[in-house]
């Protein structure tokens, strides 16, 4: 097994889950589109990759793409596009493929002029296009479709349209009604770094993802994390005793695969170039060279980019909570939030917004009516970089 850190893996890179994807493969084959609603680096990009090759070697065919490098609606199209030509459905729907191209080729000279210009020609082929793409989806076959960082193309074209959200609605709306096809073969898996529930909530657009089942990935059990260091060692030709293992463990606290791999990577160098021993203080300098680094940076540059008006007291409250490792209680909170609004009904608003975000997107979680940052690497990453 290989340390492929950051990046979604595949192949023998992709460690366990194999109860998780036999239950997603049910869901599946007995009808459901799949939602990954779980945090951040929890692996849901690698799982949702694992269900394709799972579907491939089903006799599927699959299609995959990254929304992350479509940053209009046009650029959505055009990606879905060139993944239908290379499918066998293509020859089939021939005569709708040459006039969906047709119309792209037409309005992408327009893109480098931008302007009101370019959202009219959109606007106006916009019909044509989504009707010759209902007409090449093949729904008489089995087809895997998983479409990777939703809510961030959908936060571009909010973006793109100085906050109207007639596009990025009506683009949902689209996206649900071919989900919705009478007899459908094909299915979906949607996933997002950024909670596509938090964005579809704060935009009233839930109902058009209401027809999904949702599946949260769980962080690996003390169990699944220890077997998954034994086969980064196997990979990285290093091996750590069972004492090392167990603080490696203990430091993390909450087992993520992403997390797991850093830590193990930057133990793996120290021992390589600084010839480190391996004990105790190695996993100590380790963590602490993650929390000081650029490691978990996006963590961080999500809040900024994502949170919108809700930002500063986000990161207020982040501030405060990150200061106890037992958590904060509502109340404390919400005297927080009060100092700045002075209204009661409208703290109590913002706070449960932004507590339920903060939740979905991994930041914390709430135990013992106290809420505490979820992971204690990014608790301390946290105080490291705004409190300290």
């Amino acid at each position: 097994m290989k340390n492929r850190t950051g990046a979604p893996v595949d192949g023998n890179d992709f460690f366990g889950r194999e109860k998780e994807i036999a239950y997603v493969w049910d869901l599946l084959q007995n009808g459901n589109n799949i939602l990954l609603p779980s945090p951040r680096r929890v692996g849901k990009s690698s799982f949702a990759k694992k269900m394709l090759e799972k579907a491939e070697g089903e006799g599927w065919e699959v299609i995959e793409i990254n929304l992350e490098r479509a940053h209009s609606e046009l650029e959505f199209v055009e990606l879905l596009t060139g993944e239908l030509r290379k499918m066998s459905v293509w020859e089939r729907s021939k005569e709708s493929g040459i006039k969906l191209l047709e119309i792209i080729s037409a309005l992408k000279p327009t893109l480098s002029i931008g302007g009101a210009e370019v959202k009219l020609d959109w606007k106006k082929e916009k019909s044509n296009i989504y009707r010759e793409l209902e007409r090449i989806l093949p729904h008489d076959r089995e087809v895997l479709i998983f479409f990777d960082e939703v809510a961030v193309l959908l936060n571009g074209i909010l973006l793109d349209s100085n906050g109207d959200k007639r596009q990025i609605e009506e683009l949902m709306h689209w996206l649900r009604s071919l989900r919705q096809v009478s007899g459908s073969q094909i299915r979906w898996i949607f996933c997002s770094s950024v909670g596509i529930e938090n964005f579809t909530t704060g935009h009233q657009l839930s109902k058009t993802i209401n027809d999904f089942s949702y599946y949260e990935l769980k962080p690996f059990s003390s169990e699944a994390a220890t077997s998954m260091i034994i086969e980064l060692e196997k990979g990285g030709n290093v091996t750590f005793n069972e004492e090392i293992r167990a603080q490696m463990l203990a430091k993390l606290g909450y087992l993520l695969p992403y997390f797991i791999q850093v830590l193990f990577e930057k133990m793996k160098g120290k021992i390589q170039i600084e010839d480190a021993l391996i004990d105790q203080n190695l996993v100590n300098k380790a963590y602490n060279e993650i929390i000081e680094g650029a490691y978990l940076n996006t963590w961080d540059e999500r809040l900024r980019e994502q949170y919108g008006d809700h930002k500063d007291d986000a990161y207020l409250l982040l501030r405060h909570i990150c200061r106890a490792k037992e958590g904060m209680k509502r109340e404390n909170l919400h005297n927080l939030l009060y100092q700045k609004y002075s209204d009661a009904d409208r703290t109590d608003s913002i706070l449960a917004t932004l507590l339920n975000m903060l939740q979905n997107d991994g930041y914390l979680a709430e135990n013992n009516a106290h809420y505490l940052f979820r992971s204690p690497l990014i608790r301390d990453f946290w105080f490291n970089r705004f409190v300290k």
